[in-house]
């Protein structure tokens, strides 16, 4: 790594990537030792939410809020303002498919217009397959999705702006998130957790196997990266390069056992999978419509490429003792 000072502008800051990207920069930079220094610029909507102050206590001397909105350029420009590099994180729309490209596009222009030489794009898992899929129809919001992830990635790849001498990129691919099974994410996904005898409900497969994270590990690859220098991300395959990660690969049986574990037991989560016919019938539902689509496309992240470079990840068992009150929580205990 680089003894270098970093300045990085982290988009979507409050939420899951965004808050575990600052937090592993943050320790990154105090276990490398001195001489290693960083700069974070937390792009927010709102400075004065608890969770913008909640990033902020972290080390206000490292950490600067930024507040405005994506479709803010100048918003934009003045956080990317004297930034190394960017982390670019934007998220799909229910009632607008434009505008996640709108957003990633004007994070793109404010950066490289401002001189960032390095891009880490958060991307999702195979985005850049998506034309080898089966039952996608391009017009559905599914199609969408998938045809926005790509685009993006294209957007990184070939910039349709002006940029700085010597620039680079890397997409990120994470898998899905562990996160996903605790609050407020499982409010809206998994809403039968909290019941007095709990749930999954889904529309996977038994027997299908997906692959997961901690979403800190998105933050460990981010400082890594971040930290090191122009040759160090030639040599690790960082610079232009897809990424994927994930850390383990499981059922929704094998997670609900692991959230039962977390508790002791008080709570046994049950899966109640739903059948065919079932859930051909909830398919208005986005997330059985992405169950779905699952089931037709199984797609598992390569174990062996991840951890071929190098980069500490937490283990499942140790998410679910970390996150136990979260788990608390999400099982009404």
């Amino acid at each position: 790594m680089s003894s270098q000072h970093r300045t990085i502008l982290v988009t979507g800051a409050t939420g899951t990537q965004g808050g575990h990207v600052i937090r592993e920069l943050l320790s990154a930079s105090k276990s490398i030792g001195s001489g290693f220094t960083v700069t974070i610029h937390a792009f927010v909507r709102d400075q004065a939410s608890q969770a913008s102050q909640a990033l902020l206590a972290l080390d206000p001397q490292t950490v600067k809020l930024f507040q405005g909105d994506f479709e803010d350029s100048d918003s934009l420009s003045r956080a990317a303002e004297s930034c190394t590099s960017t982390f670019l994180n934007v998220t799909p729309s229910f009632t607008d498919p434009e505008a996640e490209r709108r957003h990633a596009r004007n994070i793109l222009t404010a950066s490289l217009s401002a001189g960032v030489k390095h891009i880490i794009l958060a991307s999702v898992t195979a985005a850049h397959e998506y034309k080898t899929f089966n039952n996608l129809p391009l017009d559905s919001w599914m199609g969408q999705y998938w045809v926005s992830k790509a685009s993006i990635i294209d957007l990184v790849k070939d910039p349709p702006v002006p940029r700085p001498e010597g620039y680079t990129y890397t997409i990120l691919q994470p898998a899905g998130f562990l996160t996903n099974f605790l609050p407020p994410g499982q409010r809206i996904m998994y809403p039968n957790l909290s019941a007095a005898e709990p749930s999954i409900q889904t529309a996977l497969n038994p027997s299908l196997r997906l692959s997961y994270l901690d979403p800190a590990d998105i933050g460990r690859f981010v400082a890594h990266i971040t930290f090191s220098s122009p040759a160090d991300l030639a040599r690790l395959k960082f610079a232009n390069e897809i990424v994927p990660i994930a850390s383990v690969h499981l059922t929704m049986s094998e997670i609900a056992d692991l959230l039962s574990e977390a508790v002791g037991r008080r709570k046994v989560v049950r899966v109640d999978h739903l059948s065919p016919e079932e859930a051909e019938a909830a398919k208005d539902n986005p997330f059985y419509n992405a169950q779905i689509f699952q089931n037709q496309n199984p797609t598992t992240v390569d174990l062996d490429k991840v951890r071929a470079y190098g980069i500490a990840l937490g283990g499942v068992k140790e998410f679910f003792e970390r996150e136990r009150e979260r788990v608390e929580e999400a099982l009404g205990l």
